[in-house]
Formats: C-alpha cells, sequence, structure tokens
C-alpha cells in the first residue's frame, strides 16, 4: 500500500486539498483524504517532498509517436524497427514528464500493445489510432512531389482512400490492428504540399459518414484533423466528435461543437514550435513560413472563442520527435504552457490534460481524476503547478510517477516508509 503525502488537485478543477492525502492499494485509489483523516494503515510506504502536490497522471491526447522528423521526405528511409525504436525513445520522454497515458493520431505504435499485455514493454498507456485516413492530394499524401505510384510504396503513416469502399476497408485494417478510435483528415494543414491556407475541405460527406459508422461500429468515435473552416463544417455535420487544431472556427463550428458534445484539441504547442523554427531558420520554403503566420494568430483567436463558449478542449502537444525542429516529446508539456498563455488557468489546463483527456481515451469512469475506486496513475511532484504551470515544465519537479499503481519513476533524493 502506497500513502502520498501533500497538496492534493483531484482534477475536477476544485479547490485544492491542502494537507492532504492519497492512498493507493493494488492498482486501484483507495482514499483521498486530509492528513488529519489518515486510518490507520499497516504496511505502507510513505512518499512526500518539499512543497508537494499529488495530482492525476498526465495524458496527451494528440502524439505520433516513432515519427522522428517533422521532414516527411526522412520517412522514405523510415523501417518498421527504427519506427519502434523512436516510439519506446518517445514514451520513455512522456513518462518522466509525468504522462501516464497517450492519445496516438497516426502511427503503429498501436502494433505495440500486444507486447504490453504480455509484460514485455512498460510504458504509458497506449491508446491508439492506426494509420490516418487521407485523401489523395490531401494532408496525408506526404510525398506529392513523388508520382502517386511511388508514394503509394513508400512507407506512411497514413492510408490514401477514395470513396466509401476504401474508407470502411481501411477502418477496418486499423480496427484489425488493435485501433481505439478512427483519425480522418477533413483539410489540409501547414505542411502540406498541395494545399493553402484558404476555405476548403477533403473528403466527401459520405466518405466521412462512412467513417464515422465504422468507428461507431467498433464502440469509439472519429477524430479529424481540421485547419479550414469548411473542413470543420464538413467534419462535425456528419458525425466527427473531436477537431484538432481548428484554426479557423466560426459561431457556427461552435454551435456544432456545443450541439454535439464534441471536443476540440488545439495543439498550440506544434505551431509554436513551427513558428520559432521558421523564424530562426533560413531558407524555408515561402509556403511554409506564410502558412504558419497567417494561422498562428487565427489558431488563438478560434481558441479564445471557444474558451468563451464552453467548448471541452483536451490537451495534446502534436510533437514529432523532432529535437532539432524544437518538438520532442521530452518537451511535451509545452502544450500546458501556451494553454495558460491563451487564457486558460492552471488549475483548468490540469483538469485539460487529465479529466477532459481521459474522456477522449473513453476512459473518465477509471482515469483522469483522484477517486476511491479508479486506476491509480498518479504523479507527485514538487511545487504548485495549481498556481504555477511551469512547474510541470521542469520534469525534474516530477518526483514520482505511479502508472496502474506501480512506480515508474522515482525521483526522490530521500523518502519515509511506514
Amino acid at each position: 500500500m502506497i500513502v502520498l503525502k501533500g497538496r492534493v488537485l483531484d482534477g475536477n478543477g476544485g479547490p485544492p486539498i491542502e494537507q492532504g492525502a492519497v492512498v493507493l492499494e493494488g492498482n486501484r485509489i483507495r482514499l483521498v483524504c486530509r492528513q488529519s483523516e489518515l486510518p490507520e494503515l499497516e504496511g505502507t510506504q510513505c512518499y512526500t517532498t518539499q512543497n508537494a502536490t499529488i495530482l492525476p497522471g498526465l495524458i496527451d491526447a494528440h502524439v505520433h509517436m516513432g515519427w522522428g522528423s517533422a521532414t516527411a521526405v526522412e520517412w522514405l528511409s523510415m523501417t518498421p524497427q527504427l519506427s519502434m525504436a523512436r516510439a519506446l525513445r518517445d514514451m520513455a520522454q512522456l513518462r518522466q514528464q509525468g504522462y501516464t497515458a497517450f492519445r496516438d493520431l497516426g502511427s503503429d505504435v498501436i502494433l505495440l500493445k500486444p507486447a504490453v499485455a504480455e509484460g514485455l514493454l512498460d510504458v504509458p498507456r497506449i491508446f491508439g489510432a492506426g494509420k490516418i485516413l487521407s485523401q489523395i492530394g490531401g494532408h496525408g499524401d506526404v510525398y506529392q512531389k513523388l508520382s502517386l505510384e511511388g508514394s503509394l510504396g513508400a512507407y506512411s503513416p497514413a492510408f490514401l482512400v477514395t470513396g466509401e469502399d476504401e474508407v470502411r476497408r481501411a477502418c477496418r485494417i486499423n480496427a484489425r490492428n488493435g485501433a481505439d478510435l478512427i483519425k480522418i483528415m477533413t483539410t489540409g494543414g501547414v505542411f502540406s504540399q498541395g494545399d493553402k491556407a484558404t476555405p476548403h475541405s477533403h473528403f466527401s460527406a459520405a466518405e466521412i459518414r462512412a467513417a464515422v459508422e465504422e468507428a461507431e461500429n467498433m464502440g469509439s468515435y472519429v477524430s479529424t484533423h481540421a485547419q479550414a473552416n469548411r473542413g470543420i463544417k464538413m467534419a462535425l455535420k456528419n458525425g466527427v466528435k473531436c477537431i484538432e487544431h481548428g484554426f479557423y472556427l466560426d459561431e457556427e463550428c461552435i454551435e456544432l461543437m456545443l450541439k454535439n458534445d464534441c471536443f476540440l484539441v488545439p495543439t498550440l504547442a506544434i505551431m509554436h514550435a513551427s513558428k520559432t523554427y521558421f523564424s530562426r531558420t533560413p531558407g524555408v520554403l515561402p509556403y511554409l513560413r506564410e502558412k504558419t503566420e497567417r494561422s498562428y494568430e487565427a489558431h488563438y483567436r478560434s481558441l479564445e472563442m471557444a474558451r468563451k463558449a464552453g467548448v471541452q478542449v483536451g490537451v495534446g502537444c502534436d510533437f514529432l520527435g523532432d529535437e532539432s525542429f524544437g518538438c520532442p516529446y521530452s518537451q511535451a508539456t509545452l502544450e500546458l504552457e501556451r494553454l495558460c498563455a491563451a487564457g486558460y488557468t492552471p488549475m483548468e489546463v490540469i483538469s485539460m490534460a487529465t479529466k477532459t483527456n481521459a474522456r477522449l481515451l473513453l476512459m473518465e469512469d477509471e482515469l483522469g481524476t483522484l477517486e476511491p475506486g479508479k486506476l491509480a496513475d498518479v504523479l507527485l511532484v514538487s511545487g504548485d503547478p495549481g498556481t504555477d504551470i511551469q512547474v510541470l515544465r521542469q520534469e525534474e519537479n516530477v518526483k514520482l510517477v505511479i502508472q496502474d499503481g506501480r512506480i515508474v519513476k522515482n525521483g526522490l533524493d530521500s523518502q519515509t516508509r511506514q
């Protein structure tokens, strides 16, 4: 049995429990209370630290494990072995910062789930979409300088599909491989070679509905990469439950999201990293610089609309595991910082990165808050992230990471045991 002592932020967004305690038994939370209310317990290990805060394990709702580069041409030499080695590095970096679960929106990392189940790998909880579904010439058609035939023969994190039948087949392949949700792309993006930051959409309504039906048949939902306004609306009107990025929202988009109980995962961190990289790097392709600068301010304006309207907002960095570009997973908590810069309070951001993100993992009954009976994914940090989100930007402040009741990171210099 493990007892953690400190300030408790339970993930629900309410006031902290000062001088609180969380008791873990097996892989479950047994008790959350004030230290003065702790019962007599035998055989416990008690942990605390200076200015200790206890909170749920963080969840990142938008990652791409194993990509390794922000430059698609580098993927031409990708092998499954290299991708998985990079994914293991990425997952280890996430864990060090306090992430105990993630939602992968385009990679082969779901193929590692059987190894996790066999006990061969010890990594954060994997909830993934498998390969992305993109139309030909869409955001997932990453080698547009090649012929279509050449592109189809190269490594890609996406299926290029046309028509309802191909959409359904790709969804079913992902489901067969253990996917937990379906990811599609209903617009281009900043890095897309074949479109501009102007109103447009990808996939027909019928193709989107086919993906939604297949996801519902899996007991899940569809999330879409959607930046341009027309593609956002097409997705929302045809059953998509989560919008990734959402650069160009308007009042109709907001109304649809509220009406349909949809989520927005804005991914501010990758845009911040992109803008920083492009501003300091000579020789950047003009279309990349233009789309980044044009989209950056619109991104924050859209998020402000969503924040004021009360849209459910999740937390995901959309990093690519590329140190030189400024988006390694060792800096995934940049997303928490940027959300605070966008107007959310630290307590709101913590709740979004735990409770809201657990909903996106379809695990709100098991994860996301510190409540008796839930799975024991818990952090002990030095400092008060509820008042200063920068506490979570320094991984050395994350002293204990507990996942499924097991201590998987122990950075305490000293510890007391009773």
